[in-house]
């Protein structure tokens, strides 16, 4: 049965606080230390989130493929778990992680704030997993109709980036509409209980939505907008202990392979953890491109977000993107 309203709503939130919770674990022990290591045994500390955005490195830690490739490298797992993205770049001010997940977003503003921590690679990039939508009623056709209209999202994060480039791809800027700064808990209940005509959104919230019946997508980020995630690594791991980035770089990427050619099994393993249903899950993991690779196109992607972030205020001093960026 189709749940409508409140209950469709009710049905969100429950989904959304079910998806920050999760269970972690830590390595074995090392394999042989190869010349140039950490000593054997050394703890990496890696936060993540259990979010569809970070698929295959989940499947990287319960098929194993973490502990094996940093034992060989002489270092040993320590798997911290967050509820939520900025959870990750507060650990990292705090000096609590190694290595860690977020948006491009909250990297560049933790970077900017004086966090010691590197881009060592794309964690994800999901276009369609990004969407400005409206009530599945909404008069509302296309984004020229939100003149004049409360439209909602969350302030300092990537929705932001799209709003701004989708209004400018049709002749308007923000002053055109009435920007609302709104979490998506709050974004869900306002859009289907029509306190704002639109809003951008994400995922898991994004695809839950739609299936519910409850909105309607007037544009997503394809061929505007990457929405990327990114893996982080502290300054000292990157300048002091390459030899273990490399190995948990390795890592995920066999996870990566793996959930490719093995869907059914990596979603049986991904819902310990990333708690939804099941074709939920596989719809949203279908969005998803996991290629890890650090390209000229991404570089000059941040360097456009960096530039972005500080015209409208969200950094509080300029970021070197070169300088952020480790590239082999």
């Amino acid at each position: 049965m189709r749940l409508t309203g409140a209950r469709a709503v009710a049905a969100i939130a429950a989904l959304i606080m079910a998806a920050t919770l999760a269970t972690g674990g830590c390595g074995g022990k090392p394999a042989t230390q190869p010349q140039g290591a950490a000593p054997a045994g050394q703890e990496i500390r890696i936060g993540i989130v259990p979010l569809p955005h970070y698929a295959h490195m989940w499947v990287a830690k319960k098929k194993g493929f973490l502990d094996e490739e940093l034992n060989k490298a002489g270092y040993r797992l320590k798997w911290q778990p967050f509820g939520l993205g900025p959870m990750v770049s507060e650990a990292f001010a705090a000096g609590h992680i190694d290595m860690g997940v977020m948006g491009d977003f909250p990297a560049f503003i933790g970077r900017a704030a004086g966090t010691d921590y590197r881009i060592v690679s794309v964690a994800s990039t999901g276009p369609r997993t990004l969407a400005l939508a409206v009530k599945k009623d909404s008069p509302v056709t296309d984004i020229k109709g939100l003149k004049g209209r409360k439209v909602a999202t969350t302030k300092a994060a990537y929705g932001q980036k799209l709003l701004h480039l989708l209004l400018a791809k049709n002749g308007m800027t923000t002053d055109d509409i009435q920007f609302v700064n709104m979490t998506m808990d709050d974004l869900a209940t306002a859009l289907v209980r029509g306190d704002v005509a639109a809003g951008v959104m994400w995922d898991p919230l994004l695809t839950r939505l739609e299936e519910a019946g409850e909105i309607r997508v007037l544009a997503d980020g394809t061929d505007i907008y990457e929405a990327y995630a990114v893996l982080m690594a502290s300054g000292e791991l990157v300048d002091k202990k390459p030899a273990a980035v490399d190995a948990g770089l390795r890592a995920f990427r066999r996870g990566a392979e793996y959930l490719r050619q093995n869907p059914e099994e990596s979603k049986k393993l991904l819902l310990e953890d990333i708690r939804m249903p099941e074709p939920l899950l596989a719809k949203i993991i279908g969005k998803f491109n996991y290629d890890d690779r650090i390209t000229d196109k991404f570089v000059a992607d941040m360097q456009d977000t960096g530039a972005f972030m500080g015209k409208i205020g969200l950094l509080k001093a300029p970021v070197d993107v070169q300088a952020f960026i480790r590239r082999n």
